[in-house]
């Protein structure tokens, strides 16, 4: 029997405002959060420019890159909410773009067709925004134009991302997991549950091997759009 109830019609208005109030208040807290990130950058950067220390200056330059970096971060991954997996191939091609421009290398990143959940995908785009800082500053020694490739490959059931410059190396002794940016980095491995190696032969190439999460299982739940709901509903 179809119900023409105007209660039922009412209270489906009144959930739908509802939603669409919802939405419209998570899209105005991204723009908000996506604003300060970029008031901050911009406010390191006037910092940077008064500052006489050299190292007050590369400690500036190096969190406003971060600041930038993370909006990227949050700016893509809020693009790509409704999905359950990131596709790491077109998200290391923008990641690649977004390091250029922050750090003045020429990045070459690319990866495999991987599917990782979102959080996966954000601690790996961190951890190569650290080792893209960290090669500007020591691999180049804050000279723009040097190369960094960027290579997220599968092995087996491993994920595999390398990230190598052809600088300077690194020196006989020298800790390569030593100072901010690597201990963030190192962070982010244990985090994984994961292993990071360094290399030095012609440059640096350092490398995080960790395991690739199962796929979450799909959600069920109510249509959000309740466009299945309706006068001719049955009961």
């Amino acid at each position: 029997m179809a119900s023409s109830d105007p209660g039922v019609a009412r209270e489906l208005s009144s959930a739908r405002a509802r939603l669409a109030d919802q939405e419209r208040q998570i899209q105005e807290l991204n723009h908000r959060v996506a604003n300060s990130l970029q008031l901050a950058a911009d406010m390191l950067i006037f910092e940077q420019l008064r500052a006489r220390d050299p190292l007050a200056q590369a400690a500036l330059e190096a969190s406003r890159a971060r600041l930038v970096a993370v909006g990227e971060l949050h700016r893509y991954l809020h693009d790509h909410a409704d999905r359950m997996t990131v596709e790491l191939r077109p998200f290391f091609a923008d990641l690649g773009r977004t390091l250029s421009a922050s750090t003045g290398l020429d990045v070459r990143a690319e990866s495999e067709a991987i599917s990782v959940d979102g959080p996966m995908a954000q601690q790996l785009a961190i951890a190569a925004n650290e080792l893209a800082i960290n090669a500007a500053k020591h691999a180049y020694e804050g000279q723009p134009g040097g190369r960094l490739d960027i290579n997220c490959r599968r092995d087996g059931q491993e994920l595999v991302l390398s990230v190598t410059d052809f600088g300077k190396g690194l020196a006989t002794g020298q800790a390569a997991h030593s100072g901010l940016g690597m201990s963030i980095v190192a962070a982010i491995v244990r985090d994984l549950k994961g292993a990071m190696t360094a290399r030095s032969d012609g440059g640096a190439t350092f490398t995080i091997r960790a395991p690739i999460p199962a796929p979450p299982a799909p959600k069920i739940g109510i249509n959000r759009s309740f466009q299945s709901w309706g006068a001719t509903e049955r009961f």
